[in-house]
């Protein structure tokens, strides 16, 4: 069977057994609520933030990898 659709596959094939696992990280005052990928890096599933000017910051638009020494520097005072 062909299924023609614009829906990304894995939309389409879900597996109940596999569950994301997302963690919730403060930036500054910007809250991101990331999902740790297999390399060592962490993709942005969401932010959370009350300033609209943060959503305008391409560093925190969901889907963007981060390097996780870039966000453990950033979190330190």
């Amino acid at each position: 069977m062909v299924i023609y659709t614009l829906v990304p596959p894995e939309l389409l094939i879900y597996d109940d057994s596999v569950k994301p696992q997302f963690k919730e990280i403060r930036i500054g005052e910007v809250a991101l609520q990331i999902e740790d990928q297999k390399d060592g890096t962490a993709k942005v599933v969401r932010m959370i933030s009350s300033n609209p000017q943060d959503y305008l910051d391409i560093k925190f638009q969901p889907g963007t990898v981060l390097n996780y020494t870039l966000l453990f520097e950033s979190q330190t005072p």
